[in-house]
């Protein structure tokens, strides 16, 4: 695949926004650059594999998988259109990806080499800047993810999932948007444990539920854990 059908969106990408179409063409027509197109479940990068490149979803979606020893599948992460992945790896000691890259959904990928960034973080201040910035993001991202997922208990995490859904909607009545084995996924949690604990928090009269939506019934206590 060609860049030049994505030079109009990738000016207005925050990496690039210091370059002007003609500057972004004559660049990618020097760089040794990939656009790849996936279909849904494709794997992109395997644990261990070796990150050559920085990558920018053009279009789709990625997930970031790690699957324990038993199978356990741990959703890491979701990219979506716009986003990139590889940046915190690119320029390590160790440059293997550390868990699974996967199209969640058919997506095109653009590919960057390592020498080629280096080149842009030279040239340019403003892409060094907002490269530094995604890694800076990135860092405290992953943090927080595996301070949650560590940290707290079912309860703790669907509590706060719920309760920050309501204070940002208003609403009592919440819209999960994701299947359970995605939101276990997204916990860190098996299917069965997350059914468990909101069979247990309906019974304690916390809160109702149906297929699509949880409304809750106690805020005091939603808010109290």
């Amino acid at each position: 695949m060609t860049i030049q059908p994505y030079i109009p969106y990738l000016v207005n990408h925050h990496l690039f926004n210091d370059f002007n179409k003609d500057e972004l063409t004559n660049f990618f027509s020097t760089t040794d650059y990939s656009i790849k197109a996936y279909s849904k479940e494709d794997i992109i990068f395997n644990e261990e594999e070796i990150c050559s490149n920085l990558s920018i979803i053009l279009e789709g979606e990625v997930e970031i998988q790690k699957i324990d020893p038993n199978g356990k599948v741990l959703t890491v992460a979701n990219f979506k259109k716009g986003d990139t992945f590889g940046e915190n790896l690119l320029f390590g000691d160790n440059n293997t990806y550390p868990m699974t890259v996967l199209s969640k959904t058919k997506s095109t990928i653009l590919h960057i080499p390592k020498d080629s960034v280096a080149l842009l973080c030279q040239k340019s201040t403003s892409f060094l800047y907002q490269y530094l910035r995604t890694l800076s993001n990135r860092a405290v991202n992953l943090s927080s993810k595996l301070k949650q997922v560590t940290l707290k208990t079912i309860r703790q995490q669907i509590c706060e999932f719920l309760y920050n859904k309501y204070v940002n909607s208003g609403q009592s009545t919440i819209k999960i948007g994701m299947s359970k084995k995605e939101w276990a996924d997204k916990l860190g949690v098996q299917r069965p444990s997350l059914s468990r604990e909101l069979i247990k928090m309906k019974e304690e009269g916390i809160i109702d539920y149906d297929k699509d939506t949880i409304s809750i019934l106690n805020i005091q206590a939603l808010n109290g854990i």
